[in-house]
């Protein structure tokens, strides 16, 4: 009797955060994740993509490995992160618009987006190995950058 083994495999999307990280580093991440765009704020106004995560609220002081739960909505996503980080940030669409459906699931981005997958992947291989490579002890890096 011929035994049919079938094997699935799960792919966790994790975003990674680090105080040193740019907000241009993190917004390739969520193109790459979750084929959007995102707008970070701090302090109410919207943040320089050269500011770093800990000059916009980030508290945490080393390496967080956040798993993203693709069956939240883009509401429910974005408090996630705030409450959790101290960060505030909107996920936009491809022409920096923010959402207005906050009800869709992160899974549905992709279809909404209307994009495909290679025009993100092209060139954002992921940067923050990029990132550890030039700063390789973390928050002990140089902080004049």
């Amino acid at each position: 009797m011929p035994v049919s083994l079938y094997r699935i495999t799960i792919l966790m999307k994790i975003l990674k955060l680090h105080p040193l990280m740019t907000i241009s580093l993190l917004q390739m991440q969520f193109q790459r994740l979750l084929h959007c765009n995102v707008a970070v704020y701090a302090r109410y106004s919207l943040a320089n993509s050269h500011d770093t995560l800990k000059e916009v609220g980030l508290l945490e002081l080393e390496l967080i490995e956040h798993p993203i739960d693709e069956t939240l909505s883009v509401r429910e996503f974005e408090e996630e992160l705030e409450e959790k980080y101290n960060c505030t940030l909107e996920l936009c669409d491809k022409n920096w618009k923010p959402f207005t459906n906050k009800s869709l699931r992160l899974f549905q981005l992709l279809a909404v987006n209307n994009t495909r997958e290679e025009d993100y992947n092209r060139s954002l291989e992921f940067p923050y190995d990029l990132f550890m490579r030039n700063f390789p002890h973390g928050s002990q890096a140089n902080p004049a950058i």
